[in-house]
């Protein structure tokens, strides 16, 4: 069995995580550029810990290749000296999918305990899609520097909410809470971020984007193991 994080680990991982958000607050750009790789950094350490242990399973390894991704995400984001969206967008969408695999393969493992799909669960994702999309589409089809961004962002949107739809779908696995408070934390961080770069500054959007994001990475990696 693995073990679950120690105090420690917790501590340490909250502690990166706020000085992320200290670093690009202030700014202090090295604080910023050094703790922001570690928040996936160490997440992927701690999984690959727990990995040797349980062993390589199919979901484990598309989980820890959207790691990958994510940190890559990450990256491409923390450099605003130029503008890296696109490249970071692509990223986070790959991570995306390989969540979606990595939870669709959990459920498959356990098909007893999840013998059937909650449809019904799919609605309020549709329905926030389409709200969020049209809201929106306006900025996009008005502004023609963004105008090529339209598609790329429809396409992440629809894998993202997707993502929470099967994270719904784990009911009577190891973790379905935690994994799924994860997928909609994560869903609630990027619905920031596009409020906040396309439609409206956030006051605090820092704080509230990286807030929502850690726990939900955190919550999700600790949810599949």
């Amino acid at each position: 069995m693995p073990s679950k994080p120690s105090l420690l680990f917790m501590l340490t991982f909250v502690a990166i995580s706020l000085l992320e958000m200290i670093g690009d607050t202030l700014p202090i750009t090295w604080l910023h550029y050094g703790c922001k790789p570690l928040i996936m950094g160490l997440l992927f350490w701690y999984s690959w810990k727990q990995y040797r242990t349980i062993g390589y399973k199919s979901p484990a390894r598309w989980l820890m290749i959207g790691m990958v991704f994510a940190l890559l995400g990450d990256v491409f984001l923390m450099i605003r000296e130029l503008d890296l969206f696109a490249p970071g967008l692509g990223a986070f969408l790959v991570m995306q999918l390989c969540y979606s695999r990595a939870f669709w393969l959990s459920r498959q493992q356990h098909q007893a305990a999840t013998n059937r799909w909650t449809w019904s669960y799919a609605l309020p994702f549709v329905v926030y899609l389409g709200i969020f999309l049209a809201v929106l589409h306006p900025t996009f089809s008005q502004n023609p520097a963004l105008k090529p961004l339209w598609w790329p962002v429809v396409l992440y949107a629809i894998c993202l909410n997707t993502m929470g739809f099967l994270a719904t779908q784990r009911q009577g696995l190891q973790g379905y809470r935690w994994v799924m408070i994860g997928a909609l934390l994560f869903i609630l961080s990027d619905s920031l971020i596009a409020i906040d770069k396309f439609l409206m500054p956030i006051s605090g959007s820092t704080w509230l984007v990286m807030s929502t994001y850690a726990t939900a990475q955190y919550l999700i990696v600790i949810g599949i193991l």
